[in-house]
């Protein structure tokens, strides 16, 4: 099956163009979720609605350390609660509370009613959020299970695959091209090629005068001979 050449260019540039940007979306994810930790900051999913509209679900923010005396009222912190610490939420600073010698929050998601339960203590802080990226969430999510990097995989994979199924059109294409531009019509080539058949010599004609003053010339001549008197006999 031959595919119209333009077409298969068009097609072409659309699954280079995909396979680019998955291979930079896989990258982007592993920026986030590999190399920010190792400069001391934390990426977090927001898995939640309590923070809308400023944080929506899906969103990844990156959180940098903070000294408790840094933090104001207004910042959207990251603090760890419940039994053993194990439960991570991402809320606004309502107020300041001096106790016993440190400093304690209290928080309040924007889409709450209410106030947090509990003031936590600036000890549980894992620190401040200082840039928030929308739906990069779900990529994380995605590259950090199992399925999601099996996935991405069997993406690429097709779209390689596609792409080496494309090149074999291209080649297809170019030598139908070449084929058609050096082998001439072979009706042609026979026109071309055969020399035109050389014509056979017919007989000699007599050569006579072909114009009327070479047979006035010639008339003269003949008179002339025949009226000059015959030489005398021995």
């Amino acid at each position: 099956m031959r595919l119209p050449p333009r077409l298969i260019a068009t097609v072409r540039r659309i699954v280079d163009s995909v396979l680019i940007f998955l291979i930079l979306v896989v990258l982007f994810g592993m920026v986030l979720g590999r190399l920010v930790p190792l400069t001391g900051r934390t990426t977090l999913i927001i898995g939640g609605g309590s923070m809308e509209p400023a944080l929506r679900i899906g969103t990844a923010v990156i959180v940098d350390p903070v000294a408790p005396t840094d933090i104001r009222v207004g910042n959207i912190v990251s603090l760890r609660s419940g039994d053993h610490l194990q439960s991570i939420f991402t809320h606004r600073v309502t107020r300041i509370v001096p106790h016993e010698g440190t400093i304690w929050i209290e928080t309040k998601g924007d889409a709450n009613k209410d106030v947090d339960p509990s003031i936590t203590s600036t000890a549980n802080v894992i620190g401040r959020v200082s840039t928030t990226i929308p739906y990069a969430g779900f990529l994380l999510a995605l590259l950090s299970a199992p399925s999601g990097i099996i996935f991405v995989l069997c993406l690429a994979i097709v779209l390689l695959l596609f792409v080496w199924l494309i090149e074999s059109f291209e080649v297809d294409a170019v030598a139908s091209r070449v084929s058609m531009t050096v082998a001439p019509d072979p009706v042609v080539a026979a026109t071309r090629v055969a020399p035109p058949a050389a014509a056979e010599p017919g007989p000699a004609l007599p050569r006579s005068p072909s114009t009327r003053a070479a047979r006035s010339q010639h008339l003269r001549r003949t008179r002339r001979a025949a009226m000059d008197p015959l030489p005398p006999g021995d």
